[in-house]
């Protein structure tokens, strides 16, 4: 076969295959959304002496920053304040010169004995010993008494060897050979270290690091063996001491080690940095003990401090490696689409640093990065914020009077619906899983402003809505040529909800009572479709300044929640067939209910906390609520709470004003995790989400549109 235009066949078809993996490519990138961290503000906290290793723990209730400081023979405690500024609070001096110091906590086994333990610093001291620093009720510290180790340790830990709740000290360094170990006694005193003989006893260590890494619960250790170039990895056996290593070979001598689950598997994986190579090695960890050189990464400079964390609040892992000598911090962002690490910038320290932690303010859930110097008098912090580089979202034109927000969908085709304040709706249809273009869009006036809105989903979709100003409720066919249907009630509804079954149309509606200490409940019943409703009506003995109220439809039954005191709220549900109530008191400062598969979902909101329950009417009467998760929080200012579920998963969105930012989470009873977070420049007027279309959709009222997002 001749060649077409000098090009041989088949290096045109390679030069076609190229091309469309190009292409492809540049479609996956323009559906990605990359995070990158950007380290614009500076700020510096002035102190009266250089300052060196810096550790972050829980000394005192919220996270505390510990540096040494060789000068005054003390260590330095910073605490945040309110305007996210760390503060020196607590200079405690010790008996001679620390020069390593590490964090322990200890697990408390009879709480009625000891009090609610917080972190405890150990301290090696120039003088071959190491203590112990905490801080008791009254805020004091307390300084346990020293410990010999061995004369050349240059470095130490604490760690839990035999997984009981006491701590151990481990004491080793470059020319020490194997460790020291210091068990713990009652009482806070510890036995003389003794060298650890067996795998260990012939062995110089960098650094060491304890974690879980096969998943029986007990502490192993990862050590690098800087004089043969070795990764070893200690598998504990539950009593201190530890089975022969297993060997990794390394490229060069390695200058620091890090352990974090990176990939977001519950795992642990392992970093390696090199001074000479200037570069980072990521082992990835299958849960069973096994390692793998995952990927390699290139640093700007020799690699002197290794620190991993979130900086970007997408709730992946990010890493930072110093460069001292270069006075520069380079950062690699985990991307999402290639499920590796990527470089993301660099930082310019323009001063010598010689250590760095990620630490995380109250009410941030990205990390910032405090940095020491040996030579200059003062820390710094570097205040993270996130570049979002990404292709614009989907951007739905609506009414400058927009507040509500409702979507209905499925695996083909999805409904936004948004109505404002004067009873304008407008509907608008997708049709297809990936498509960005509204297929159809209709607008209806309703009989007024709307105050109650629910979605009914069959072989078409209803919605139905309640008003301030009309005594009814309207259904309209969103997804057929159905006419406006009314039901009256006997005053103004405050709470509506409905479903489908078979031919059957069930509607309830909520409505407070011409008497000023009754509930109405009118419960309506279409056995043809399009016919009349038939009603039932019953009467709740109570009415109150209810913070949410839902109707399930397994009985029925109608749940609500209102306010006793600031932290103490009323759960109540109402058996209509029966006419018997049940409530329960709950601990908490907001709650929010929502109807899903006819069961009814609660989130109870505290000061620290965002807590899901199903609940439950049991016979006899009896209102039961099963915790099925909770999430931690410090104080935030949350709105627009929203829960959706999903085959047992609650899916989260809210706005945190603190942050400026909308967070998505994902809820089981077996854990909670951060999917996504978007920076918004206001609050949203509505959220609402569709896990089966994975997209969060945001109202913004101040430019007049609906904002779809991807997760």
């Amino acid at each position: 076969m001749n060649d077409i235009a000098g090009v041989k066949p088949v290096e045109f078809l390679r030069q076609v295959v190229i091309q469309m993996i190009f292409v492809m490519n540049l479609v996956r990138v323009a559906e990605a959304q990359v995070y990158v961290p950007v380290f614009k503000e500076v700020e510096m906290q002035a102190t009266i002496a250089p300052l060196g290793q810096v550790v972050t723990g829980n000394f005192s209730g919220h996270s505390t920053v510990a540096a040494i400081c060789k000068v005054e023979k003390a260590i330095y405690f910073f605490d945040p304040d309110s305007m996210e500024n760390l503060i020196l609070t607590n200079v405690v001096s010790l008996p001679d010169t620390p020069i390593a110091i590490s964090i322990g906590h200890e697990v408390v086994l009879d709480s009625s004995i000891h009090e609610k333990p917080f972190d405890k610093l150990a301290v090696l001291t120039n003088e071959h010993s190491v203590v112990l620093v905490s801080f008791g009720k009254d805020g004091r510290p307390v300084i346990t008494s020293p410990t010999p180790v061995d004369a050349y340790t240059t470095d130490v830990r604490v760690a839990d060897l035999e997984a009981g709740g006491k701590l151990d000290i481990v004491a080793f360094g470059k020319f020490c050979l194997g460790i020291s170990v210091a068990k713990s006694v009652d009482g806070g005193r510890f036995e003389e270290a003794n060298l650890a003989q067996g795998p260990l006893g012939s062995i110089p260590f960098s650094s060491i690091v304890f974690t879980d890494f096969n998943g029986d619960l007990v502490p192993d250790m990862a050590a690098l063996d800087w004089v043969n170039r070795r990764l070893l990895i200690f598998y504990g056996r539950g009593d201190g001491t530890f089975a022969q290593p297993v060997s990794f070979e390394l490229k060069a001598e390695p200058s620091c080690l890090a352990v974090a689950d990176l990939t977001g598997n519950g795992y642990p994986d392992i970093l390696i940095g090199y001074s000479r190579l200037g570069q980072i090695d990521l082992y990835g960890g299958d849960g069973v003990g096994r390692f793998f050189l995952r990927q390699t990464l290139k640093t700007v400079g020799p690699v002197s401090k290794i620190a991993v964390a979130d900086f970007t609040g997408n709730g992946v892992m990010d890493i930072a490696a110093l460069s001292g000598k270069e006075k520069q911090i380079t950062i690699f962002s985990y991307d999402l689409i290639s499920k590796n690490f990527k470089y993301a910038g660099v930082i310019g320290l323009g001063e010598n640093y010689d250590d760095i932690i990620p630490f995380y303010f109250p009410d941030r859930v990205r990390a910032d990065l405090v940095a020491t110097s040996l030579t200059e008098q003062y820390i710094k912090v570097f205040k993270t914020s996130v570049n979002f580089n990404k292709f614009p979202d989907v951007l739905l034109p609506v009414s400058e009077d927009a507040d509500r927000l409702l979507v209905s969908g499925n695996d083909t085709s999805s409904y936004v619906i948004v109505a404002d304040s004067s009873g304008n709706i407008t509907s608008i249809h997708y049709n297809g899983a990936s498509a960005t273009e509204p297929g159809t869009i209709d607008e209806f006036q309703s009989e007024g402003s709307p105050v109650s809105m629910k979605l009914i989903a069959s072989d078409s979709l209803h919605l139905l809505l309640s008003y301030d100003n009309a005594d009814m409720v309207s259904t309209y066919g969103i997804s057929s040529e159905e006419e406006e249907r009314k039901v009256m009630t006997a005053y103004l509804p405050f709470a509506v909800n409905g479903t489908t079954r078979g031919d059957s149309t069930i509607i309830v509606a909520a409505y407070p009572m011409k008497s000023d200490s009754e509930v109405g409940i009118s419960y309506f019943t279409s056995f043809i479709r399009g016919g009349d409703f038939l009603e039932k009506d019953f009467t709740v003995d109570e009415l109150k300044d209810y913070l949410s109220s839902a109707v399930s439809l397994d009985g029925p039954s109608f749940y609500r929640i209102w306010r006793n005191a600031a932290d103490t709220l009323t759960f109540a549900c109402t058996y209509l067939k029966d006419g018997k109530s049940v409530s329960t008191s709950m601990r908490g400062s907001d709650a929010r209910l929502s109807t899903s598969d006819e069961q009814v979902h609660l989130l109870l909101e505290s000061d620290d906390t965002l807590t899901g329950f199903k609940a439950a009417l049991e016979k006899p009467m009896h209102l039961s609520l099963h915790q099925t998760w909770v999430m931690p929080f410090d104080r935030s200012d949350l709105s627009s709470i929203r829960v959706s579920t999903v085959d047992s998963t609650d899916y989260v969105a809210f706005f945190d004003g603190t942050r400026s930012s909308v967070l998505f989470y994902s809820a089981t009873t077996i854990r909670s995790r951060l999917i996504r977070s978007w920076h918004v420049e206001s609050k949203p007027a509505d959220i609402a989400i569709l896990p089966s279309m994975r997209r969060v959709y945001f109202l913004n009222r101040i430019e007049s549109y609906v904002s779809i997002h991807s997760f």
